[in-house]
């Protein structure tokens, strides 16, 4: 193959001759080398390697860059990464990092039930949150509310979608520890440990006990509506909460306990079964509406006629969700009685300690 004058794709030379090195082998595919004699324009003449496999180009001084299909592609993606890496700075200019100290008690408690199970100091884990990892795990009491609780983080910028997630479900935390950027996962996860498994020894999560006491209404009213979905699902039927069933059920909880909102819902879920009132799907909450006004109804004549309304156990089929157990047991100190007594009497023991400590 000698005085070949073509010229060489992607670099101004032309090559002269090429001579097989079986002594030098591709740092790419291993296959042997030739040994090539090539001219510039100007007439002067140089060498370099090229392979006879994958025609990949090894310049002694450096003075080209090799064209083969390996290193082009090389180059298209150290360009692509160096423009994502462009684009994330452009784009973090408009995003805000907060202090993790300045996050409600609510998305504290949520990211430490993220955190928790999957970031220790002796084990492997990723600087990320991979969200279509753990989706289906019972880090609240029911599904949608831990999607809703996910896209108000995103949509706060606490949570950033990765540069390259597939189907942007994988996340980085958007927050800053202690005056520092970037901090990473097991430091993050690490502080709300302190904040809510050390008996507020060392630190405080919350800005007022009302703060807690709004959080531990809407834990307690996911639960219910756990329980509603429980109970529904053994006739395939579906049931959410809403506003207006929220704001119901808190004013049942200012009175009775947890477990005789559960008995109420379990007689009028019964009723209305045996009507065949309810609908297999909950389209514009036809089943949930139907159940606050039913539940509505009772308590009107349970209160009319005095009657007593009786406690039915949480039951323990019902996985505890990883919220409901950080807050109700580890950080408030309270045991499954929560759910057998009205709040308030829960409530007065607790309050006192947190007003205390309010910032």
């Amino acid at each position: 193959n000698q005085f070949n004058l073509s010229r060489n794709a992607g670099n101004m030379f032309n090559i002269l001759r090429k001579q097989m090195d079986e002594s030098t082998q591709c740092p790419l595919c291993r296959a042997s080398m030739y040994w090539v004699d090539a001219e510039k324009l100007d007439e002067q003449e140089f060498n370099f390697y090229q392979c006879s496999h994958c025609h990949h180009q090894i310049f002694p001084e450096q003075q080209y860059n090799c064209h083969c299909e390996n290193c082009q592609a090389a180059r298209k993606k150290l360009l692509k990464e160096t423009r994502l890496q462009e684009q994330r700075k452009l784009k973090n200019k408009d995003i805000v990092e907060r202090e993790l100290s300045e996050l409600s008690f609510l998305q504290k408690l949520f990211l430490l039930a993220l955190l928790d199970n999957h970031v220790q100091e002796h084990t492997a884990h990723q600087e990320f949150i991979d969200w279509d990892a753990i989706k289906y795990h019972n880090i609240s009491p029911n599904y949608l509310f831990q999607q809703s609780l996910k896209k108000h983080l995103v949509h706060e910028q606490i949570l950033i979608v990765k540069d390259d997630a597939l189907q942007a479900e994988q996340y980085y935390i958007n927050v800053r520890l202690d005056g520092y950027s970037e901090p990473s996962l097991f430091s993050v996860a690490q502080q709300l440990r302190h904040w809510f498994y050390e008996n507020l020894a060392l630190g405080v999560p919350f800005k007022s006990a009302d703060e807690v006491k709004e959080c531990l209404y809407l834990l307690l009213f996911q639960e219910i509506v756990q329980f509603m979905q429980f109970y529904c699902k053994t006739w395939g039927i579906q049931i959410a909460g809403n506003k207006s069933f929220q704001v119901f059920c808190y004013r049942l909880l200012d009175h009775l306990a947890v477990g005789q909102i559960y008995y109420m819902i379990q007689s009028a879920l019964e009723y209305l079964h045996k009507q065949k009132a309810l609908q297999v799907r909950n389209e514009n909450f036809i089943n949930t509406n139907l159940l606050k006004k039913t539940l509505q109804q009772y308590r009107e004549r349970g209160l009319q006629e005095k009657w007593e309304t009786f406690t039915l156990p949480r039951p323990p089929q019902l996985p505890f969700s990883k919220m409901s157990e950080i807050l109700l047991f580890n950080f408030l100190g309270l045991d499954e009685s929560i759910f057998v007594q009205p709040i308030r009497h829960a409530w007065k023991k607790i309050e006192p300690r947190l007003n205390f400590y309010s910032t």
